[in-house]
């Protein structure tokens, strides 16, 4: 029997504020499978306090999250946000105790398509997928002996490939010193791609899974940027000679892909 939870989405619905569990190694909503129904789903509080306590006993079980408060002009984007992960329930401690909200009953949203030119307005599978296998591989204080948790973690990583080799991505293309309108069927045009330097001074590429993921990442980029779709076994033959490899989503999830893996996985394309 279906439950009416009526009330508590009213009372959701009209906070000027509430507060979220974010994963500190994905900087993404902390995202929980649940283990019977296989929701997928964030915790949400009316209380700051009790999501402090929350995050207390996540990180005593070696999950490192924090708190973020999220206000009623930010609400929209937060929810755009879920949806764009592939969450499709809300835990709402709403001061006394937890309710189950499927999100489409909270908010409803057209999932964006594919625009033209084949560039990706949303790929929730992958950035999922992703997401499980960084929170528990970046978990700290894991036995390295744990074989249970080595297995899970095979299974997260092998789930996840298999979704990064069937994906299509956005590259950044830099067109600031191209005279006229850019044609990204003809090179040569003064075109420069953006790259990022981590602690140990490594050059990678920035390529994102959708074009949410690259706004986030072009609003604070001062040059002008147009966009350039491809396969993955398009991303070897595109990564520019001084990079690493690439960081997938540097904004959101901060995958690396290093050339060495992009080599190896590139071959399971071709097989």
């Amino acid at each position: 029997m279906a439950i009416d939870h009526g009330l508590i989405i009213k009372r959701l619905q009209g906070l000027d504020t509430f507060f979220v569990l974010f994963s500190q190694v994905t900087r993404m909503p902390y995202v929980e499978c649940d283990p019977e129904t296989f929701d997928d789903q964030v915790y949400l509080f009316t209380e700051e306090e009790a999501a402090k306590g929350w995050a207390e006993e996540c990180r005593a079980r070696q999950i490192p999250v924090t708190t973020a408060r999220v206000d009623k002009e930010q609400m929209l984007m937060f929810y755009t946000s879920l949806y764009l992960i592939g969450v499709n329930r809300l835990i709402f401690h709403n001061g006394a105790d937890f309710a189950q909200l499927p999100i489409e009953q909270v908010v409803t949203m057209k999932q964006p398509k594919e625009e033209a030119g084949g560039v990706p307005g949303n790929n929730a599978t992958l950035q999922l997928t992703i997401i499980y296998f960084l929170q528990e591989l970046r978990r700290p204080d894991q036995p390295p002996q744990d074989i249970e948790r080595r297995k899970r973690l095979q299974e997260m990583e092998q789930e996840m490939i298999a979704n990064l080799l069937r994906s299509r991505y956005i590259m950044a293309i830099d067109v600031t010193h191209v005279e006229g309108e850019f044609d990204p069927k003809k090179p040569g045009q003064n075109l420069q791609i953006p790259y990022l330097k981590n602690q140990q001074g490594d050059i990678l590429q920035p390529v994102f899974s959708d074009m949410w993921e690259f706004q986030k990442f072009s609003k604070n980029y001062k040059s002008k940027l147009r966009v350039a779709t491809l396969p993955f076994k398009g991303l070897l033959p595109s990564l520019i000679k001084e990079a690493r490899g690439y960081v997938l989503n540097p904004s959101g999830v901060n995958l690396v892909l290093l050339r060495e893996k992009l080599e190896t996985l590139s071959k399971q394309v071709e097989e």
